[in-house]
């Protein structure tokens, strides 16, 4: 996962091959993302308590 700024604004990118998905939403069939778009007082220490990268195609 990546972190980029655009201006005053950040977005979270997925590395290649993988997706994203909240650390929490462990439903049937969790929501995953490729870009999603911070909060602009969103805390960068922050990243590894609220997201995490699977490759695509995982199942747990």
């Amino acid at each position: 996962m990546e972190i980029r700024k655009y201006g005053n604004k950040k977005i979270l990118i997925a590395d290649e091959g993988k997706h994203i998905r909240n650390i929490n939403d462990i439903g049937d069939t969790p929501y995953y993302a490729s870009i999603i778009f911070l909060a602009d007082n969103f805390d960068d220490n922050e990243l590894d308590k609220i997201y995490i990268e699977e490759e695509i195609g995982e199942v747990e």
